[in-house]
Formats: C-alpha cells, sequence, structure tokens
C-alpha cells in the first residue's frame, strides 16, 4: 500500500484536496484496501471453518429431518453450537488477530455479551427470534481487542514490578464486564438492523428469481481476489442464518461451485498444447483439492476467458435456484468432496447440487471453446513471452499482481542467493494460512524429502507470523506485510504455486548453506 501511494504521490500535485482524494480514492489502493479486509475476514472465519462444518455434518445427522435423528443431540448440541461455540471461536479469533491471547480472550467475553443480548433482545418485529450472531462476533471481537491493546499500550511501561499480572487481569475484566455489559444491552439494535437489512435484500433476490445474478459479482471478484470480503463478510453469516431456518442455503453453492472453473480449465487442456500439462494438473487441484486460485492465471493470461466464467456462474446458479438446491454449511475449501459432504440429503437436492454444477461446467467449456475457436489463429501465435507479458498487462490493468500467473521471465525471485545460516523453519504464508499456504508447504516438504534434507516447513497466515521466522515465503502482494511481522527473516516471492523451478531454487540455497557448513566444520 505504502509504494502505491509513493508512485501516486510521485506526480506533483499541488491541490490538496485533489491529493487526498488520489491518495485515499484512487482505484488501485481502494481494491488493496477491500482485498486487506477481505483477507482481515477469511482470517477471522477460516481457522473456524471446520468447526462451522463438523455442525454441519452434526445437523445432517441428528436434527429431525436428517440421516438419523436423534432428538437429544439436536436439541442439546447442534443449536448450543451454532449459538455459543462458533460465534464465540470467531470472536476470540478475531480479537487474536488484533492483541494476541489477550485479545482473543476479553473479545471472546465481549462477544458472549453479544450472544445473550440478541436473546434478550432478538429483534424488531414482535414474533422475532434469537440469531445465531456471526456479524456480531466480526465486528465486536476486534474492537474489544483494540479498546484493550489500546489501553496497554497507554499503561506500558508505567506499571511498578510485581505488578504486572494484578494490572493485566484486572484491567481485562473491568474492561471486558464493561463492553460485555454495553454489548448486551446496545449490540442487538445495530446488529439486528444490519442482519434485517441484508436478509430483506437476499430474501427479495431470491423470491424475485434473481439470485443467480450474484454469479456476476462473484466471478469476477474471485480473479480480483475480493471475494473473501463478499463471502466471509456477507454469504457464510447469512446462509448460516438460512440454513437455521431452512435447513440449507443457496448462499454457501454461489461462491464454491468449481464448475465454472472447470469448464475452462477442460477448454484449456483441448485447445492450448502448450499449457495441456499444467491445466490438467491444476483441473485436478481445483475440483478435487478447493483450491480456485490454480485457474487464475489461465483466465488472465486470455481474458476473454472470463466470459466463460460468468456464463458458467450464471448457469449454474440459475439451476441451483431452479431446483431449490442448498448445502447445510459452506463448502471450504471449494471442492467437489466438501460440497458433496455438506448438501442436504434429499435427493431432489442432490440432484440440483449435480446438475447445477455440471451445468456451470459444461456451459463454462461451451463458452470458452468457442472464444478459443474464434481466436485460434491469434492464440496460436502466442508463445510463452506473449502469454506473460498478456498476463502482467492484466495484472496492471487491474491494479494488483496475481500469485499464481506463471512468470518463468522473473528469475530475481527464484535465483539461488547465499544465506548467511541454515534455517532451522521454513515458513509459507498466505491470507488465511490454509489454502496457498498449505499447498505450498506441501510441495516444498516433499521436496525436501526426496533430497534427503531434514527440514521444518510450515503455514501460517501472515497476520500471525512469529516475529523470529528465519525463512518466509508468499506471495508479491504480501511480502511487504510478511517483512514487517518478521523484519530479520530471509523473504521469497512467488507468483506461480506449480512452479517446479522455485522449489528446487529453495533447495539449491539450502544445499549451498549446508555444503559451506560442512567444509567450515572440517577445516575446524
Amino acid at each position: 500500500m505504502e509504494e502505491v501511494i509513493k508512485e501516486i504521490n510521485s506526480k506533483n500535485e499541488s491541490n490538496p484536496t485533489k491529493l487526498f482524494l488520489k491518495n485515499n480514492f484512487n482505484k488501485i489502493i481502494v481494491m488493496r484496501r477491500v482485498q486487506k479486509f477481505g483477507g482481515w475476514l477469511s482470517a477471522m472465519i477460516m481457522p473456524v471453518i471446520g468447526v462451522i462444518i463438523g455442525w454441519g455434518l452434526l445437523s445432517a445427522f441428528f436434527i429431525p429431518d436428517g440421516w438419523t435423528p436423534v432428538k437429544a443431540i439436536s436439541d442439546h448440541v447442534t443449536g448450543n453450537l451454532m449459538t455459543y461455540l462458533i460465534p464465540i471461536l470467531i470472536g476470540y479469533q478475531a480479537g487474536k488477530l488484533v492483541h494476541g491471547n489477550r485479545g482473543g480472550t476479553i473479545a471472546a467475553f465481549v462477544v458472549f455479551g453479544v450472544i445473550v443480548g440478541n436473546q434478550f433482545n432478538p429483534g424488531f418485529a414482535a414474533d422475532s427470534k434469537p440469531t445465531p450472531q456471526f456479524l456480531g462476533a466480526m465486528i465486536c471481537g476486534p474492537v474489544g481487542a483494540g479498546v484493550l491493546k489500546g489501553f496497554d499500550k497507554l499503561i506500558e511501561g508505567k506499571i511498578k514490578e510485581g505488578f504486572e499480572m494484578l494490572v493485566n487481569n484486572f484491567s481485562l475484566a473491568i474492561l471486558g464486564a464493561a463492553m460485555c455489559l454495553g454489548a448486551f444491552y446496545g449490540m442487538p439494535y445495530v446488529i439486528n438492523g444490519i442482519s434485517h437489512v441484508l436478509g430483506i435484500i437476499v430474501k427479495a433476490a431470491i423470491n424475485a428469481k434473481l439470485i443467480f445474478l450474484a454469479a456476476l459479482i462473484i466471478e469476477p471478484a474471485k480473479l480480483l481476489f475480493l471475494n473473501n470480503a463478499i463471502n466471509h463478510g456477507v454469504l457464510t453469516p447469512l446462509g448460516l442464518d438460512m440454513a437455521r431456518e431452512t435447513g440449507k442455503s443457496i448462499l454457501f453453492l454461489l461462491e464454491a461451485n468449481p464448475g465454472p472453473g472447470l469448464g475452462m480449465l477442460v477448454a484449456t487442456i483441448i485447445f492450448d498444447k502448450k499449457s495441456r500439462g499444467q491445466a490438467a494438473g491444476a483441473s485436478v487441484i481445483h475440483f478435487f483439492g478447493g483450491i480456485h486460485e490454480v485457474y487464475f492465471p489461465f483466465a488472465l493470461m486470455r481474458p476473454a476467458l472470463i466470459i466463460s466464467l460468468l456464463g458458467g456462474g450464471l448457469v449454474g446458479d440459475a439451476i441451483f435456484q431452479s431446483f431449490g438446491a442448498g448445502l447445510i454449511g459452506p463448502a471450504s475449501p471449494g471442492s467437489i468432496i466438501a460440497v458433496y459432504a455438506m448438501t442436504k440429503s434429499e435427493a431432489l437436492n442432490y440432484a440440483g447440487v449435480s446438475v447445477g454444477i455440471i451445468g456451470a461446467a459444461a456451459a463454462s467449456l461451451g463458452i470458452a471453446s468457442l472464444i478459443f475457436l474464434i481466436n485460434r489463429k491469434k492464440y496460436k501465435k502466442m508463445g510463452q513471452e506473449e502469454l506473460q507479458a498478456s498476463g502482467q498487462k492484466v495484472v496492471q490493468l487491474k491494479g494488483k499482481e496475481s500469485k499464481y500467473i506463471k512468470t518463468d521471465a522473473k528469475k530475481a525471485n527464484v535465483e539461488v542467493v547465499k544465506l548467511d545460516s541454515i534455517p532451522k523453519t521454513i515458513i509459507f504464508a498466505c491470507e488465511a494460512g490454509m489454502g496457498s499456504s498449505a499447498m505450498g508447504a506441501s510441495i516444498l516438504k516433499k521436496k525436501f524429502k526426496e533430497a534427503g534434507i531434514p527440514m521444518k516447513v510450515l503455514n501460517y497466515a501472515v497476520k500471525e507470523l512469529p516475529t523470529d521466522a528465519e525463512y518466509v515465503i508468499t506471495q508479491e502482494k504480501l511480502t511487504e506485510l510478511a517483512k514487517n511481522k518478521a523484519p530479520n527473516a530471509v523473504h521469497k516471492s512467488i507468483n506461480n504455486f506449480l512452479n517446479k523451478e522455485f522449489y528446487d531454487k529453495i533447495i539449491d540455497e539450502i544445499k549451498l548453506e549446508m555444503d559451506k557448513h560442512n567444509e567450515e566444520g572440517k577445516t575446524k
């Protein structure tokens, strides 16, 4: 972000009003801030997704219309998981991002006030019922942690020796109790108002049979890495509310549908001999692994293929809508396995989900094939250099680097360099610490094992990087943030997580330092 502002300010501008607007409302800066906000939401929700999926599985089996109904489990386990545990965990994660474990603890305290406040004051209508407080947790958790963080900074260095624990415990207790009561009485009005407005919009779209048009926003948002803000900020909280009321929600299918990306990748396999191998591998990772980012470079290389993603998304969502299909919880990652695991156990619902995914893939494949045929002369002449230049031009137009555009020409990022010491741990970091970083860490672990090098490789959310990290690998767009979190580490930027050459260079670096270390040991 700082680099963008410096670049803007390098252009002479004497008018302070125009300078303010350029520094705060420039399209690149706005996009980066939305991406950062999406990453923030993702970091709150993603660590809890496993618990949400667990709730979904319990609901699928044990609620009254589930596979094997058990009233006691339905009444006492599934309901309380949704009402208490999941919002408190979200609040804890949000608070932890702001102020570590202390922030997480006070955030959980405050979120409890939000939850019971909603039970005391469930809504504006006379027949309102308490709802899961996911939005409340995502708002109040960071606020509560931020207040405690501000207080801790205010008294930093002013506490007499021996009184630290006393002050820390009582400051959390007093501030937490005050904010818990404030949340109990005040937040229901705020959260109920927000939920009411968003609920009206979504229900109106569903009733008007227009929910499929969400694909026009969601599919391009994926390519701009803006989908986290939409998915975790709107679709997941509202979807969970709908699932609690009706047993399923179409909102969980809108972003997770792997059909559009699969269709575009299959067309690439058929018509692009140069990228056939990469596209085939990406299609498996995308469809079964649920990591949608792997198809982004193929669309960005040929921007016209974005039309196929839009077409596939519209067709798939329209089919979901016509069947009344939905999932009982979020499918994360967006794998076909996760989607079927979260599909409500109804024959028509399974049919709707299946036909929707197949229809989306078929529509995307058909449109992408037509685009390849229309542009066959142009695409046939395109070599790797032209494809890379085209991809970089699209990135510049969109104001953002894509972590998966294949850029073998960028040798500067993968040159073998001399290290000062052999790192004990190498860390892959991404926004949420669960998707692309997990895949990169898995590939690098395998490479080290093949090379016979005992190296610990971990994956983290970039916001949770340890300050004493030794060797960190991130996407280019996250490198500056990673440097701020771990200033003394060796930092590497990766553009294509499937680029084997990048991993080979890392192995070579470690081998070079190990050889140097062994030689020094012999001379001694």
